[in-house]
């Protein structure tokens, strides 16, 4: 199974806590997701904007290491960069330097799963072309993701972002939402009421939400599946929510979706997850710390929501 990801690749500037010093890494909410994807043994690759900079170097040599495959990389203007700054609870916020006018040709050729999301999906005239993909994708039966991954900063105001969101869950089969994102999106509605909606809308897709330290809970037909996050000592959360993507995805990528194979992958996720919040940066985990995180941890039983049926993990 081979996947395809769209979306920006961006530099993070992370700032020393109490210093302005910066450490320059590699991100980028797509990036993230295609090298987790790489290092959890799926062949995988990058279309995406660098910048012909010492930046982009940065970039393209993070992708080399991993094996993503980047032939499908253009070159911009510049590379965007992301200044990050680490709170005390370990949370990062963001102050970006973001340009994104992507047209690349994509190809489709031999590709199972196109995942995307995110700015590359919302922000300048990059935007339009990256979902006019998605939908190019979801016609040739290829099996596709999305994740918000709201920009508050980039995105402008909700009025104007709610309706390309909404367009790109229709094309997904596959949607992963943070419970803070359907905040911003449906101010005041539960989280899973939005993505009870969500999932309701014609055709087959999976909705899950998110919700950090507190694990994720999958929408599937009419059914609840809640997954708990494993307790672990935190450092920092960067790239946990894209790293939970890649590891969901290496589970459900195919798009069969099943009861059993939603709740394996949402342990999996939750466990990806976990393992990155215990070092710095968004350093994604191998198959083997996962499956070490797991054997430690237990289950716990699924609350029933409404009308919705309760399945345990």
């Amino acid at each position: 199974m081979t996947f395809l990801v769209i979306g920006e690749s961006i530099v993070d500037l992370i700032g020393s806590p109490d210093a302005w010093r910066f450490s320059a890494v590699a991100g980028g909410s797509p990036l993230n997701v295609a090298v987790a994807l790489a290092t959890l043994g799926q062949p995988v690759r990058l279309a995406s904007e660098i910048g012909g900079d010492f930046f982009g170097d940065l970039l393209r040599g993070h992708l080399g290491r991993h094996g993503v495959g980047d032939g499908e990389l253009i070159r911009g203007a510049a590379t965007s960069l992301a200044f990050a700054r680490i709170g005390d609870d370990g949370s990062a916020s963001y102050d970006f330097r973001f340009d994104w006018r992507f047209s690349g040709q994509v190809s489709l050729d031999g590709v199972a799963c196109l995942h995307t999301g995110s700015l590359a999906t919302l922000v300048g005239p990059g935007a339009a072309h990256v979902r006019e993909v998605m939908r190019a994708a979801a016609e040739a039966g290829v099996i596709v993701s999305y994740d918000p991954n709201i920009r508050p900063s980039l995105v402008g105001d909700r009025a104007s972002a709610l309706p390309p969101v909404e367009e790109c869950v229709r094309l997904s089969r596959l949607v992963k939402v943070s419970a803070e994102d359907l905040a911003w999106l449906y101010p005041g509605e539960p989280d899973l009421d939005a993505a009870r909606r969500w999932a309701g809308w014609p055709g087959e897709r999976l909705v899950v939400v998110t919700r950090g330290g507190d694990g994720a809970s999958a929408i599937l037909g009419d059914s609840v599946i809640t997954c708990p996050a494993p307790v672990v000592e935190l450092v920092d959360t960067v790239g946990a929510g894209d790293t939970f993507t890649a590891a969901y995805l290496t589970v459900l990528g195919d798009g069969e979706l099943t009861a059993d194979r939603v709740r394996d992958a949402l342990r999996y996720g939750c466990a990806a997850a976990a393992v990155v919040c215990t070092r710095e940066g968004a350093v994604p985990p191998s198959p083997q710390e996962i499956d070490g995180l797991l054997s430690s941890a237990s289950a716990t039983p699924v609350i029933a929501l409404g009308s919705l049926r309760a399945l345990t993990l």
